[in-house]
């Protein structure tokens, strides 16, 4: 239906006296209709004729009423809308007795829209007739395209510890001349910038080196502002996904140092040179990197005039360097030119401190209060594997956090082994303590080192006051010494067989100067509880004869014996706890020591290792899309 009313079009106008054919301007308007690739609406026969001989009839002939549109300013000038706005205004019926009117004065506002727009749709005509976006924008095969190149960062989007990628959203920004786009703006109504699609025309083939996602080029195509004198300036915005290597040594208080590579991918540097675009007054230098390198830095490498700050991440720095790095190839090495940029992040660490990092200390000063708990108290057990869970959950969550390497060991990750450490060892010596707590005397006798320590040394060291019970360490040697006297005297009376001894006799009373006799005294016979034997006393003291003496000596020795007995290893138990005791105390203030130490420890590195530099400022918004400045828009 378009070709046809292009050649009904061509009908109407007169060839000339000679008959010329129409085949001979056939071309021009199949390049008209877009047969050749191009897209361009037709704006009158003689118009989109590019022959070098046009016949005289054509300019004579007045031209074909076009098919475009006109603007609102020329819409308000015509006749046209005062007629639209007066059958509008009028009833139903009496809309159609203007429509005839309305339909045939559309061909003559239009006309006026034409005259406004040939211009420019004539200046896409004639820079885009026979252009090839393939070649090079240069005029020798020797010569370089330099391209100027530069980026605004608009937001950090996101940054993937565990897979080790940086999203950024950036507008590129890039400049260079092309020879073919040139005009002079007096032939053109005094245009001078021209927007043009970038699939129509030449673009370099810059990607990013390090990208993370399998999509390196440029993927969302804007047009390119191009001025009357070659210079083409094209932004493209875009998402990049790009490999960063994450430190996590001192996560969550942590720096990140990224980086994003961008250059030519099939043209080396005697075809495409790179140059950074000066931002806010910065200047390139000249210098050398860390590994000695000849580059050129610029210290602000992008703009923030649109950058939205992140709610994880602060930015301290961000610059960039171009390179001239040597790759080998099949046909020797080329030199290929690439902008890196660096920006240097720092996290955000409250959300980090209050969620894990505070829990973390707390369960490292709950650990300490496990001996802070009796020693007969079953319940340590049970708070101290209470404790050990919860540490094991933040290091699950710990793990969902940071990325599976192995090359280094997370500062958050060394505080929580250290605490898994205490808790660990605290369910040891609660274990031991317990043990202790427990033993009996009658089968378990204290070794003498352990008396000294325990009962002796470290009492007075942790300021523990040692019981009454046994407060002398001699009671079983004591007691010892009493039952030898009692079986000394016992031998004594079976050895007197003399009638003097036949009388009743009082034990107790009966002066005697023997060192046996007075052995047993009053004084000799009383233990730490009270006396083992005391006078011997009856109604029918006649009746107390040598050999029922003995047997009731012997009686009472067994039954003093049995209950000196009981008592001694009810000591012994009770030196026992006391021995748990003491070891609670002494690994209570060890816990503690050791805690608050490594907790101190760990704030001091913290914040050393914390870069408390304030993150770069925003500048005001000097830079909108259409390369002016706001001060020419407003």
């Amino acid at each position: 239906m378009k070709c046809r009313l292009h050649w009904w079009l061509l009908a109407r106008v007169p060839i000339g006296p000679a008959g010329a054919s129409t085949k001979r301007h056939r071309h021009c308007f199949q390049r008209a209709n877009g047969d050749d690739g191009h897209r361009f609406a037709p704006v009158g026969a003689a118009a989109f004729c590019h022959c070098k001989e046009v016949p005289p009839s054509w300019s004579a002939h007045p031209a074909v009423p076009p098919l475009a549109t006109p603007n609102r300013k020329q819409w308000d000038q015509t006749p046209t809308r005062r007629l639209t706005e007066r059958a509008w205004a009028q009833p139903p019926t009496a809309v159609h007795r203007h429509a005839p009117r309305l339909f045939f004065s559309l061909p003559v506002s239009s006309s006026i829209g034409v005259r406004a727009m040939k211009e420019e749709q004539q200046l896409f005509e004639d820079l885009l007739y026979l252009y090839n976006k393939l070649a090079r924008p240069v005029k020798n095969a020797s010569e370089v395209v330099v391209i100027n190149f530069g980026a605004s960062l608009i937001r950090i989007i996101d940054v993937d510890e565990k897979n080790q990628v940086l999203t950024t959203n950036l507008w590129l920004e890039m400049q260079w001349t092309d020879w073919k786009l040139v005009w002079n703006p007096t032939k053109y109504g005094g245009i001078k910038k021209l927007h043009i699609p970038a699939d129509f025309i030449w673009t370099p083939d810059i990607l990013l080196y390090n990208c993370a996602d399998g999509h390196p080029q440029i993927s969302i195509n804007t047009d390119a502002l191009v001025y009357y004198d070659g210079k083409v300036m094209w932004k493209p915005p875009g998402i990049y996904k790009s490999f960063c290597q994450i430190d996590i040594q001192y996560f969550p208080y942590d720096l990140q140092r990224c980086h994003m590579k961008f250059g030519g991918w099939t043209y080396n540097g005697f075809y495409l040179d790179m140059r950074q675009i000066e931002t806010n007054g910065r200047t390139v230098v000249y210098t050398r990197d860390e590994t000695g390198r000849k580059v050129w830095r610029l210290k602000e490498g992008m703009d923030l005039s649109y950058f939205y700050e992140s709610s994880e991440w602060d930015l301290l720095e961000l610059s960039s360097d171009r390179h001239e790095v040597l790759y080998p190839g099949c046909c020797g090495q080329d030199y290929y030119i690439d902008i890196t940029f660096y920006i240097t992040l720092r996290r955000k660490a409250l959300f980090y401190t209050v969620n894990l990092v505070v829990p973390c200390t707390l369960i490292a000063i709950w650990t300490t209060f496990v001996f802070y708990l009796p020693a007969c108290c079953r319940e340590k057990i049970t708070f101290s594997i209470s404790v050990l869970v919860a540490l094991i959950v933040f290091f699950l969550v710990l793990v969902d956090l940071i990325p599976p390497t192995s090359l280094v060991i997370p500062f958050m990750a060394k505080y929580l082994l250290f605490t898994l450490t205490l808790v660990t060892v605290s369910i040891i010596v609660t274990v031991v303590t317990l043990d202790i707590n427990h033993r009996d005397g009658a089968t378990h006798k204290m070794p003498k080192w352990m008396r000294w320590l325990f009962l002796r040394k470290l009492p007075r060291l942790l300021r523990m006051k040692l019981p009454q019970t046994f407060t002398t360490a001699e009671s079983w040697e004591q007691f010892s010494k009493v039952n030898m006297q009692m079986r000394r005297y016992t031998k004594w009376l079976d050895s007197r067989r003399s009638p003097l001894y036949s009388a009743p006799v009082l034990i107790y009373h009966t002066p005697s100067d023997d060192p046996s006799t007075s052995s047993l005294s009053d004084r000799s016979l009383h233990s730490d509880r009270g006396p083992i034997c005391a006078t011997v006393r009856s109604p029918n003291e006649h009746l107390l004869t040598p050999q029922f003496l003995r047997r009731m000596i012997k009686n009472v020795h067994f039954i003093a014996t049995h209950i000196a007995m009981l008592e001694y290893e009810e000591m012994l138990s009770d030196e026992w706890s006391y021995v748990a005791s003491v070891i609670d105390r002494l690994f209570l203030i060890i816990f503690s020591v050791v805690n608050v130490f490594g907790t101190v420890t760990f704030v001091v590195q913290s914040s050393l290792f914390h870069d408390d530099r304030t993150p770069l400022p925003v500048p005001r918004k000097t830079h909108p899309l259409g390369g002016d400045t706001v001060s020419h828009l407003y």
